[in-house]
């Protein structure tokens, strides 16, 4: 830590105290418990630094310079701890009562830890490459851990006691904390830190993964170009975000584009050589509260946009984004859904949030045409990321939706691999899920007619339209 020590003054420090002690005279002492001054340092870095002190969970940077913030305002203000002397000493132990997360620091610190989950005291477990490891670390008591789940709570200026026993707070930086206590926990204190990882997904690098193929996204491009609008769906940590990044990412430049996050994911600018930007993209974040994704979509229609990224619909705002999407605007958006068949239907719950008179066939009718494309994300067993399904949604026949899925994942079985395990170093062998990503069906005359009025070479949308199902040996 010496090499990042701050730069501090004895002298100033000393005089600052002795100024303290002077405006105290009402008091016997101008020294506080250490609680209070650290109450005091912490108040300070959320109101001042707020952002800085959010990604002290994920960045060592951000940390050393909180580090330093602190030692200045110690010095500054001549802060005195009952019992602790002198400056060195004020400033290390209220730095580590601040900035120490016990057991799991090396975790948090660790790039290629992508979750921490507090089970309980003597269970912590982390998540790599998607599977899970228990650890061997272990909390002192259940007062050093729920004292730790509160330090990072506090990072984004929450709390959490038994009066206040849930919390579900989202990081500037992407990162998300869950954490609930007693009384509600039975055993004492639950902690998930699910980090943002700094990787860019290319397409290049999920073909590698195994979560789709060239081919999945020539036929992606295609719908883009034509500017229809595509949903992308699937469970809570199933890559979702990665996929629509790389979908955007391989857009026109010419498209004027939009994104509306709660917690900003999505980087969509690009730059040339020189770092002047080559597309036209603005880039927005809600503020709890104050700005809601609703009122950044409808702000968005006044921008002249022609894409439009919504990076994950929740409620009401389904009623101004299906709208957009029948109006002549093209929409990418993400949201929760276990396949093709439960899309419209969790859309249709979403839209039904807000204040309508139409009935809900007429609502199904409007969400299959703003959205005839359906991309399906889901994490197997093992650990992997699949695009399990590229679906056209044709409409509703007898209460039932009709829909082809185009491209689809299908299992062919499972095999063994030997890897090194990353806590322990030892080696080991797992089940590893082995499929393959077909090109499943043709598709629709509609869809084919609707591309070549778009403009798209009928070449390239005769492929997709003419083109007979591949199969697996073995597979149904």
């Amino acid at each position: 830590m010496s090499s990042n020590r701050p730069n501090i003054q004895k002298d100033k420090y000393e005089a600052n105290v002795q100024r303290q002690l002077q405006a105290a005279i009402t008091s016997e002492t101008s020294a506080r418990a250490l609680e209070n001054a650290v109450d005091e340092v912490r108040d300070y870095l959320t109101t001042t630094y707020p952002d800085v002190f959010q990604n002290t969970l994920n960045d060592l940077n951000s940390r050393n310079k909180i580090r330093a913030y602190i030692a200045k305002f110690i010095q500054d203000k001549g802060i005195k701890v009952d019992g602790v002397n002198g400056l060195q000493e004020t400033i290390a132990i209220i730095t580590d009562d601040i900035l120490d997360f016990g057991p799991i620091t090396e975790d948090i610190d660790n790039e290629e830890i992508e979750e921490i989950r507090v089970n309980s005291v003597n269970d912590i477990r982390i998540v790599i490459k998607g599977k899970e490891y228990r650890t061997d670390k272990k909390f002192s008591s259940l007062k050093q851990a729920i004292s730790i789940a509160k330090k990072i709570v506090r990072t984004v200026g929450k709390n959490i006691s038994p009066s206040e026993p849930i919390v579900d707070a989202r990081l500037k930086n992407g990162q998300r904390v869950a954490a609930i206590m007693e009384p509600i926990c039975l055993t004492g204190i639950n902690l998930t830190i699910r980090k943002q990882k700094n990787e860019v997904f290319t397409s290049t690098k999920l073909i590698e993964f195994g979560s789709a193929t060239e081919e999945m996204f020539e036929f992606t491009d295609m719908l883009g170009d034509a500017d229809l609008s595509v949903e992308v769906i699937g469970p809570t940590n199933s890559g979702k975000t990665a996929t629509l990044q790389t979908i955007l990412s391989r857009l026109s430049n010419d498209k004027r584009i939009i994104s509306m996050e709660d917690t900003a994911e999505l980087n969509l600018l690009k730059f040339d050589e020189e770092k002047n930007p080559i597309n036209s993209v603005l880039m927005w974040e809600t503020k709890e509260g104050v700005v809601t994704l609703s009122d950044l979509l409808k702000h968005s229609l006044r921008q002249s946009p022609e894409t439009m990224v919504l990076g994950e619909m929740r409620g009401a705002e389904a009623q101004t984004v299906i709208s957009a999407a029948n109006t002549g605007h093209q929409v990418y958006n993400s949201f929760h859904a276990n396949g093709p068949k439960d899309a419209p239907n969790r859309v249709l719950q979403m839209f039904m949030m807000g204040n309508t008179t139409l009935t809900q066939d007429m609502i199904l009718d409007m969400i299959i045409m703003a959205f005839p494309i359906c991309i399906f994300q889901k994490k197997l067993k093992d650990g992997s990321r699949k695009i399990i399904s590229i679906s056209e949604l044709e409409g509703y026949e007898d209460n039932k939706l009709v829909y082809r899925e185009i491209f689809k994942f299908k299992v062919t079985g499972t095999t063994e691999v030997e890897e090194t395990h990353p806590l322990t170093g030892k080696k080991y062998v797992r089940k590893k899920i082995v499929g393959k990503h077909l090109f499943n069906s043709p598709i629709s005359k509609n869809l084919y007619e609707r591309l070549i009025e778009e403009g798209i070479d009928e070449r390239l949308a005769v492929k997709f339209y003419k083109r007979a199902p591949e199969q697996i040996k073995g597979v149904d």
